[in-house]
């Protein structure tokens, strides 16, 4: 029973991934506002990455170089890595436009999944 929830859980997220990337691959061609070409990305890939992080170690093929991020975890990484990200935007480290709105989108579309998996998916 308990392989049986863990393979439905496995099922949502990889089905969750692929709806994010084709949502994020679309703000390339799909134009339906500022909204949708600023911050959907900017929400749907750290979404990915936290999905990532969390469902990598439980593959078939996991090694020993394979870590297990607890939500917690996960969270903080993903959000770390996109704070030093826009950070560095902001202090010209690489030629990019800054806007610290990135900040709430970044954080947005983590805590939506870190929710769901923390809360929803137990």
């Amino acid at each position: 029973m308990a392989q049986m929830v863990n393979s439905n859980k496995i099922l949502f997220w990889k089905i969750s991934v692929i709806a994010l990337g084709l949502i994020s691959l679309s703000t390339g061609v799909l134009h339906f506002g500022d909204f949708w070409t600023s911050y959907v990305l900017d929400i749907t890939g750290p979404a990915m990455g936290y999905i990532l992080l969390r469902v990598q170690y439980s593959s078939k093929n996991s090694t020993f170089l394979s870590f297990k991020f607890s939500p917690d975890q996960a969270a903080i990484l993903i959000i770390g890595i996109c704070t030093l990200v826009e950070t560095s935007q902001y202090l010209n480290l690489y030629d990019a436009h800054f806007d610290p709105f990135d900040y709430l989108a970044y954080c947005s579309g983590v805590l939506f999944v870190y929710i769901i998996d923390k809360w929803v998916l137990k």
